[in-house]
């Protein structure tokens, strides 16, 4: 098996990733069932019932109630309970940096909504079967939660909360657990539970990526502003693809990127700065050019490229050691005079589904 089939299709352009519905509800409606509802395009069965918990509403985003959200509850006491959310959307394009992405944005609602920091560090994690392999990312965590309060405006209660993201192919299944009473380790098992009943592998069968098609690849706009900068930027994709073709199997490609691994970013980035250097002297460059090849190039030859990749995705990459390297790398930056432009984002790699 071969990502490579044709060749390249280079957009020069910023894409917006989106998630694409056909007739999309102004406002979410609340379906009226009574009975376990099946979404019909995934197949997967929501209970009015399930492990002590009771189905609270059925959201429906879009007329043919693809793009879904399920809520349940179960209540010890007026003050004690724990809310499951289900979020099942279709996928109109998949792209490297879309569960990091996804992650990222909950973190940022999690902190508008609380009244002190958040530690949401993701965890990584796998499910398969002789078909698929489904990459995730998770969080079991504390979270301080506001909800209106008459005499206080907003009221903070801490609930223990799991958020797990799942690349299911041309579908996404998002679940979050916010709970009064559940301990770290319960909600770890609920985790479990849920990739079983619900069905996650069986998601991914059902729009599986076309990897017998080359990726295409989405450079931003500043990447035209010479031959230098768009020709070793299209060195890092091709050698992102390369990586992920080699050291992935056949059933995780077919759900995803899975873009999480260190190791593809590492070699990317010395691809493009072995280009850099080995055609310094073939094209006039704008100054802006040269600044980031050369400060790249002082990363890359000081052994700091995972610790600058751990910074600039924020933490949300597979690597261990990242955090405690952080204040290091920041006092490295300064001390080799690294600026805030290394953390741009000159490209992704993706597939167009629809």
């Amino acid at each position: 098996m071969t990502l490579f089939k044709k060749h390249l299709f280079t957009l020069f352009s910023i894409f917006l990733f989106t998630t694409v519905f056909a007739q999309q509800r102004k406002k979410p409606i609340i379906l009226p069932t009574k009975e376990d509802f099946i979404h019909s395009s995934t197949s997967v069965i929501f209970p009015i019932l399930w492990s002590g918990f009771q189905r609270k509403a059925i959201y429906s985003y879009d007329m043919q109630d693809k793009h879904i959200g399920v809520n349940y509850v179960q209540k010890k006491d007026k003050k004690t309970k724990t809310n499951i959310s289900f979020y099942i959307s279709p996928r109109s394009a998949i792209d490297n940096q879309m569960m990091r992405d996804s992650f990222s944005s909950y973190d940022y609602l999690f902190h508008q909504n609380s009244d002190k920091g958040i530690d949401l560090r993701p965890s990584f994690g796998s499910i398969s079967n002789d078909s698929v392999k489904v990459n995730y990312i998770y969080s079991i965590f504390d979270r301080p939660m506001g909800t209106p309060d008459f005499f206080e405006g907003v009221k903070y209660t801490n609930k223990n909360t799991l958020l797990s993201i799942y690349e299911c192919g041309g579908w996404s299944f998002r679940v979050l657990v916010n709970s009064d009473d559940m301990t770290k380790n319960q909600l770890a098992e609920l985790k479990d539970k849920i990739e079983s009943y619900f069905g996650i592998l069986e998601i991914a069968t059902k729009k599986t990526l076309p990897i017998d098609r080359v990726p295409d690849i989405i450079l931003s706009p500043v990447v035209r502003r010479d031959s230098m900068m768009t020709n070793a930027v299209l060195a890092a994709a091709h050698a992102k693809i390369e990586w992920l073709d080699k050291n992935l199997e056949k059933e995780a490609l077919l759900t995803g990127f899975n873009d999480m691994k260190i190791e593809s970013e590492v070699y990317a980035i010395e691809k493009m700065v072995t280009f850099y250097k080995t055609h310094e002297k073939d094209w006039p460059m704008h100054e802006d050019t040269k600044k980031y090849f050369n400060e790249m190039a002082r990363i890359v030859d000081n052994g700091r490229i995972k610790d600058h990749i751990y910074f600039k995705y924020d933490g949300i990459i597979n690597y261990e050691e990242g955090a405690s390297r952080k204040d290091d790398y920041i006092q490295f930056k300064i001390d080799k005079d690294i600026s805030e432009n290394t953390n741009e984002m000159f490209y992704k790699i993706f597939y167009r589904l629809e």
